[in-house]
């Protein structure tokens, strides 16, 4: 009491400022209509294609802090469901930058939720603007006065469907800072923005990104940032890539490495890729052909287009397959067949879209049709003359059992034993081929009464003869025929691409000569014959 006798003016002073605060906090709340309908009404005004609504909105009056809740974002060609739903999103002042006298605003998204669908997709694929020119960063700037310097996602989950019979593709546990967005620190550097990101990738893998980014680059933000990804698995991503005929079950994949983005370069460098346990098959169908020669063909247009581009690096130091299996399945020949190599080991090093960095080095091991030791090795450039590798295989003792729905398709004829060793060498430089495949069979044993009985007579006199007569071509100290074929010659397209080349060449080795090799150890097409590469 004493005290205010002393100082009764400072007590009032005090007690206005005190019922002005509460009255200003309580005021607050009365407002709280008004801003969510002008912020949802701003935010509208700067979207393209999409809207937002707004179920509540709070602005504290004292501090400057704004409080969206149940925020959703909304395509308008497909408003159901909402493409983005976020519990709480939070715009306050960064107080630590009010020390280098700006005024600029942290932001919070408290667990968002991403959907996005097929349809969504296709609707956002044929609109005539861009996704980033949508005006995300405009309409987050239109609900607060002050530019945004921090960013910051906690507890994030997004969710792709591809269709109601797959498993969606979902990212968990998002979360994500990113810092000096204004580049008010140390704008000399290229990029001057910290961001950190971790989340679940699919369940059970993991990811953890730090790197810096310049986001006021034009025309787009650039960024740089080192990446580890642990245990994703692979199965996920079958359902996308099965309209590219791929066939993707099990396997894991980790890594680590360096990604870059900007207007200047792209960059990706992996240090360490591993895949373990997948298994890989690529279906060839009759409805598909002709959608399949056009992607490789462009493709391989552009792998070929961003060969030695100095914009664009691309490097791969150690990437290994493990534990796997690949297969080829033909659904066009009659009958269809099957070519499988299983128990895999699968090693390239030094990959790179340069010239300079040298030739990549390739190994594989495995078993051909489940029972062919297979070993391959080679190396191949990436030339500025066109297709450039050298390759050995190896493949020893395989089951010749196992691709009698190959011979059928193109020999029309079975086996009912045998093995088959395939030896070759192969080598394009400058658009020249030159090397050769040596098939050898072994135990050959074409014709079998009680497997042919029932077929026709003509069809069992045509194996009779093959299998009798490959007794007078048989080397009868190592019981084996062989046949030598030689590959010479040009490639039929001198713009195709290294991967084009290869599987052009192994391809018609295999038909080509594995095949007619039948008919040349029988004498019916003795010698060595070219190879066609058409």
């Amino acid at each position: 009491m004493g005290a205010y006798r002393k100082h009764p003016v400072l007590f009032w002073v005090g007690g206005f400022f005190a019922t002005l605060i509460v009255a200003v906090f309580i005021a607050s709340f009365f407002l709280d209509d008004i801003v969510r309908a002008r912020t949802e009404a701003a935010m509208n005004q700067k979207l393209k294609g999409y809207h937002v609504a707004l179920a509540h909105a709070h602005l504290q009056l004292i501090g400057g802090v704004l409080t969206l809740n149940g925020l959703k974002v909304i395509q308008e060609a497909h408003p159901r469901p909402a493409v983005a739903d976020i519990a709480t999103m939070r715009f306050t002042i960064q107080v630590k930058e009010l020390f280098s006298r700006r005024v600029v605003a942290d932001v919070l998204l408290s667990r968002p939720k991403i959907h996005i669908d097929q349809t969504q997709v296709v609707a956002e694929a044929k609109s005539s603007v861009p996704l980033r020119q949508k005006g995300w960063q405009d309409a987050l700037e239109a609900a607060y006065p002050f530019k945004i310097n921090r960013f910051t996602i906690y507890d994030g989950d997004v969710v792709y469907i591809q269709d109601r019979v797959n498993p969606p593709l979902h990212l968990a546990n998002l979360n994500f800072t990113a810092d000096n967005i204004r580049n008010i620190h140390a704008p000399e550097n290229d990029y001057p923005s910290r961001f950190h990101a971790n989340l679940v990738i699919f369940e059970t893998g993991k990811a953890t990104i730090d790197g810096h980014a310049n986001f006021l680059e034009e025309p787009f933000p650039g960024a740089r940032a080192k990446y580890t990804i642990e245990n994703v698995p692979l199965s996920a991503f079958d359902p996308e890539i099965r309209e590219i005929n791929l066939e993707v079950h099990g396997g894991r994949l980790s890594s680590n490495g360096l990604l870059e983005y900007s207007p200047k370069i792209t960059r990706v460098e992996v240090d360490n890729a591993t895949i373990d346990g997948v298994d890989v098959g690529y279906v060839h169908t009759p409805a598909t052909q002709v959608a399949e020669a056009k992607r490789v063909k462009e493709t391989g247009k552009e792998i070929e287009k961003q060969n030695n581009r100095p914009a664009v690096e691309i490097s791969v130091r150690d990437l290994d397959i493990v534990h796997s299996n690949f297969s080829f399945v033909d659904k066009i020949t009659n009958p269809n067949y099957k070519l499988f190599i299983n128990d895999t080991e699968l090693t390239i090093k030094n990959l790179s879209n340069h010239q300079t960095h040298g030739p990549a080095e390739l190994t594989l091991r495995g078993k051909f049709m489940g029972s062919g030791d297979t070993n391959v090795a080679g190396d191949f450039l990436a030339s500025q003359q066109g297709p450039a590798f050298d390759l050995k295989v190896a493949i020893q003792n395989a089951d010749l059992t196992a691709m009698n729905d190959l011979l059928r398709a193109f020999g029309r004829f079975d086996v009912a034993a045998g093995q088959i060793s395939v030896y070759s060498q192969v080598a394009i430089k400058n658009g020249n081929i030159d090397g050769y495949v040596k098939p050898m069979f072994a135990n050959l044993k074409v014709y079998d009464y009680q497997k042919e009985k029932g077929t026709g007579a003509l069809h069992q006199a045509k194996e009779l003869a093959i299998g009798g007569a490959s007794h007078l071509f048989k080397n009868h100290r190592t019981e084996e025929v062989a046949t030598d074929v030689d590959l010479k010659g040009k490639l039929t397209s001198p713009d195709v691409d290294t991967w084009q080349a290869l599987g052009q060449v192994l391809r018609n080795a295999f038909v080509e000569a594995i095949i007619p090799g039948f008919d040349r150890a029988v004498g019916l097409n003795a010698g060595a014959n070219p190879i066609k590469t058409s």
